[in-house]
């Protein structure tokens, strides 16, 4: 009897650890909550059937006057919302404050600014140990501020991943903006790194070009955007990761389309 515990047991620890070194990543840019009327329940509906570890969001607008609760009037931390509602970890990353959408001010001027909040964010299963919010470049010929966060994650496996959640400009850029992502303050060179977002970019772009230099592509090929083109991504550091499984999501919850984008899926595993 005592063999054939600690048989079952061995089995279980080896199943167990080669869970903890495979996770569910999901990118999705949710167009600022827009088409459910700011109601996030149904996409934590949408996003609770798919039980992701890691869910980056962009086109995240948070403690904004049209997101007020209208019975009292106070601005909601819908990250917060949507990660409780979920069960995860959650963590918003700053880009630009809505009251400065065409950066005529300094934003030094929104610095300490808690409402009014426009960005990205990172939802996890699992603890976010250490966290970056930067806005990349802003030439002359983009249309809006741009950001990426990162997020250093601890597994249960002792292991650390580093998470980046970004959406590059859809006018031009990107390429000053994609550089960043291939530098340091994203790539680590000692921590396994994903990146994930909207990137503006179609295949075959000298952007996608870039990053593909940079990283492995990690996700489904295929239209990520209704309007017929493949802008979403999920990248992860050269060799560090295989592909387990990859496909391009719903973005329907209960007959209403919840983005002009759809979820972007990939279940990826450590070498």
């Amino acid at each position: 009897m005592k063999k054939i515990i600690m048989l079952c047991l061995a089995v279980c620890t080896i199943t167990l650890a080669q869970a903890q070194d495979q996770l569910k990543v999901i990118t999705f840019n949710i167009k600022s909550f827009e088409n459910s009327n700011f109601d996030v329940k149904p996409f934590a509906k949408l996003l609770a059937e798919e039980n992701a570890d890691i869910i980056c969001l962009n086109e995240v607008e948070n403690r904004s006057a049209r997101q007020m609760d209208p019975k009292t009037l106070k601005y909601r931390d819908v990250v917060q919302d949507l990660a409780s509602q979920l069960k995860l970890f959650g963590v918003f990353g700053y880009s630009y404050n809505l009251m400065n959408k065409k950066g005529e001010e300094d934003e030094s001027k929104y610095t300490f600014c808690q409402d009014e909040l426009y960005g990205n964010a990172i939802l996890s299963r699992y603890p976010i140990l250490n966290i970056n919010a930067m806005q990349l470049p802003r030439p002359a010929n983009s249309a809006d501020q741009r950001g990426v966060v990162t997020a250093e994650i601890l597994l249960p496996s002792g292991k650390m991943v580093r998470v980046a959640c970004t959406h590059l400009d859809h006018i031009g850029g990107q390429m000053e903006q994609a550089k960043v992502l291939v530098g340091s303050n994203v790539l680590s060179a000692t921590i396994p790194t994903i990146l994930t977002g909207d990137m503006n970019q179609w295949p075959g772009t000298e952007v996608i070009k870039l990053l593909d230099a940079s990283y492995d592509r990690l996700c489904q090929e295929g239209k990520t955007y209704q309007a017929g083109s493949k802008l979403d991504y999920i990248y992860g550091s050269k060799g560090a990761f295989e592909v387990v499984e990859k496909r391009i999501g719903s973005n329907v919850c209960d007959g209403v389309t919840l983005s002009d984008h759809f979820p972007v899926i990939s279940v990826i595993k450590f070498k």
